[in-house]
């Protein structure tokens, strides 16, 4: 779909102007003449504003646009024809009341241009001007009203901030972005948080400061963020923490409110537990006492060490047990410094541990829940064999797989070594490398094989490998999120590409701001959103329920406002000068073709602004003083439609002004210089200026 674009940028022409001073008269003279100017002798038409833009008005407003035309010059100067030219919209109109017929030299004539506001779409004019004005014949002024809402584009970083995991009392932070992606100031204008009175874990805080007692939002922030204006390209950061007050799955809405008129307030989605536990990390157990496989009796104490560790919550807040096969001997929470120390009677526990080479298995569990294991082999009145010559518990003739590799024997933890660790004849199984839930992906490198007997094909990239089943539906958690899966509405990442629910009613597909959940109602389309512009394409763009209802054809042909406007009308020989023009175009595609019938362009001459340059300043050039050198462009969209511009240029020897708006008396005290002798002193009273104008479609 093409768009409403930046495609122009309009100068201010004003010309430079040369005041005369009148010399002194002799004792008991009269002046002869209230204004001097040693260049003016034809009419000569000057017109001070050739753009005239309006701000954003209601509806309906009225505007009356005067535009003064002076006649510079010595003779009277004819005013030809007056008009607003076919491009032009229709709310401009023209009053001819106030063209006049014929302008006295050195007098003004002011025009009336009547605009009447329109909401939503900016419209544009241009007023050609035909005088007899030997050098400019033909003068044009562009105009702008400014009748679309805004100029702010509001854009929130996520629209869902999931915390993941967080245990009891420990603080996690998120940041959210709130950007300006418009050409105006955007101002936050509120900011709510929503959420359960009676789990309140979300609070907004204050960046960098720790803990968030120190310093309240509502009272250190929000007053200056609600005051001060986010600039175009520019960004305000919030702060967010989570802290929950126990393991229950909560959620919250973030409400933002913003000076956007198209996206007036956004709803950020705030997560913590609940079914994202599933994406938190595993705690580890690792047994640190004894070392290697130890002999004990019946009648001694079995005392074991393990340290524990968790990236989501405290050591001491993690749950170890103890188990000989499915049996749990006993269970601990460690201390703060991860120590879990079991102190076991074997003959008179309950249950009591028999004689024999006993494999224990030590689990550590976490909130979410996930879990960790450790084995460690004890030999209970049973002496250990002289053939285990790994001094792991195990011989060859015990199942031990390899017994010079104290890490491999029946029942050890499988690691990610290329080794049979647990020796039950499969090689790293529940790592990395292996495809665990049966979904025929494991989680990175090269796959060795599955826990499915069909997955004859194993691929990397799976984010959750986890067999645990924690909604108690037989199935592995972790069985139906793989590369390619099915995006569902579960706050969780199913098809692994880094995106959470893309594709759902809480995801922005489009990148347009919105998604179904606020009211895009086609969210794979970025031209349609509440509020957007409607286009003639068949499309509900503004998700009003209508289809094409005062709407804008995109195959509207470029047009061009006010012709090429140079930054200065004379030009010396050897200089050069910035042509641009105004094209109103909803194609993005705009190809600009510059020639002229003199001088050249620097390359790239390509786009809306070009810079031209007179014929170099040489003998042979001396005949082109005087002449009228064309600009010319030619504007073409995708289509194939064309528009074309020009302007003229005069070319000069010397820079002389046609127009001095300021006349002098001539006598003493009247602001003349005495510089030159009492002859005419040029002054450069008015400067060139560019504005920068800047339409585009919203996105």
């Amino acid at each position: 779909m093409p768009r409403f674009q930046s495609l122009f940028v309009l100068p201010l022409l004003l010309p430079l102007v040369l005041t005369g001073c009148e010399p002194e008269p002799a004792p008991g003279e009269e002046p002869t003449s209230q204004f001097v100017s040693s260049t003016i002798e034809l009419q000569d038409i000057y017109i001070p504003d050739r753009l005239i833009e309006l701000p954003v008005l209601p509806a309906g407003t009225v505007v009356i646009n005067e535009i003064p035309i002076h006649n510079a010059g010595d003779r009277d100067l004819v005013i030809d024809e007056v008009a607003l030219n076919y491009q032009s919209d229709d709310n401009w109109v023209l009053n001819p009341d106030t063209v006049p017929e014929v302008i006295k030299p050195h007098e003004m004539a002011v025009l009336e241009v009547i605009y009447t506001a329109v909401a939503g779409v900016n419209t544009f004019a241009s007023l050609d001007v035909f005088s007899d004005d030997p050098d400019e014949a033909e003068k044009t002024v562009a105009f702008i009203g400014n009748g679309a809402e805004g100029g702010s584009e509001a854009r929130v970083s996520a629209n869902i901030v999931d915390f993941g995991f967080q245990f009891t009392g420990e603080e996690n932070r998120r940041t959210i972005e709130i950007r300006n992606e418009g050409d105006e100031d955007l101002m936050v204008t509120g900011i709510q948080m929503i959420q359960s009175e009676q789990q309140p874990a979300f609070t907004m805080t204050c960046p960098g400061v720790w803990p968030m007692e120190d310093c309240v939002f509502e009272d250190a922030l929000l007053p200056g963020l609600l005051a001060n204006p986010i600039l175009p390209g520019s960004a305000v950061l919030l702060e967010v923490s989570f802290v929950p007050l126990n393991l229950q799955g909560v959620s919250a809405q973030l409400k933002i409110q913003t000076s956007d008129p198209l996206r007036p307030e956004f709803t950020i989605f705030l997560l913590g537990n609940g079914d994202s536990a599933l994406n938190c990390t595993p705690p580890t157990v690792t047994v640190v006492s004894p070392s290697e496989a130890t002999f004990f009796h019946s009648w001694q104490q079995l005392v074991v060490q393990a340290r524990v560790s968790d990236a989501e919550q405290p050591p001491q807040s993690l749950y170890v047990e103890m188990f000989l096969g499915d049996l749990r001997i006993e269970d601990e929470f460690p201390g703060v410094n991860g120590l879990a120390t079991f102190d076991i009677d074997i003959d008179e526990g309950n249950p009591p541990l028999p004689a024999g080479l006993q494999t224990l298995t030590l689990k550590v569990s976490d909130g979410c829940p996930l879990f960790g294991y450790d084995v460690f082999v004890a030999a209970i009145d049973f002496p250990i064999s002289q053939g285990d010559t790994d001094g792991d518990g195990y011989d060859p003739n015990q199942g031990d797989c390899d017994d010079s590799d104290r890490a491999s024997f029946p029942q050890a933890i499988e690691r990610l070594d290329g080794k049979d660790n647990d020796c039950d004849g499969t090689i790293d199984e529940d790592t990395a490398v292996w495809d665990d839930d049966g979904d025929c992906f494991c989680e990175a490198g090269t796959c060795q094989g599955s826990d499915e007997p069909s997955c004859t094909v194993v691929a990397p990239g799976d984010c959750n490998d986890s067999t645990f089943d924690l909604d108690g539906d037989g199935v592995g958690d972790g069985a139906p999120i793989f590369p390619g899966a099915i995006e569902s509405l579960n706050f969780i990442d199913d098809n692994c590409n880094g995106l959470t629910d893309e594709g759902t009613a809480f995801f922005d597909d489009d990148g347009d701001g919105q998604t179904e959940a606020v009211g895009d109602c086609n969210d794979n389309d970025d031209t349609v959103f509440v509020g957007a512009l409607e286009w003639c394409d068949g499309l509900d763009n503004d998700c009003n329920n209508a289809v094409d209802d005062d709407c804008t054809d995109p195959t509207t042909p470029p047009r061009i406002i006010g012709g090429v406007i140079t930054d200065r009308f004379q030009v010396e020989l050897g200089s050069r000068v910035n042509a641009q023009v105004l094209v109103v175009s909803p194609d993005d595609s705009l190809v600009f073709d510059w020639t002229t019938d003199m001088g050249s362009f620097d390359e790239p001459a390509n786009g809306p602004s070009v810079f031209w340059n007179a014929p170099a300043d040489e003998a042979e050039n001396e005949g082109l003083v005087g002449q009228f050198p064309t600009i010319m462009v030619v504007v073409t969209d995708s289509l194939g439609q064309t528009a074309w511009g020009f302007g003229n240029v005069l070319l000069s020897r010397e820079i002389k002004v046609d127009y001095a708006p300021v006349t002098s008396t001539g006598k003493a005290g009247g602001g003349c210089s005495a510089a030159g002798s009492g002859t005419a002193s040029p002054a450069f009273l008015l400067l060139v200026g560019l504005f920068g104008l800047a339409l585009r479609r919203r996105v």
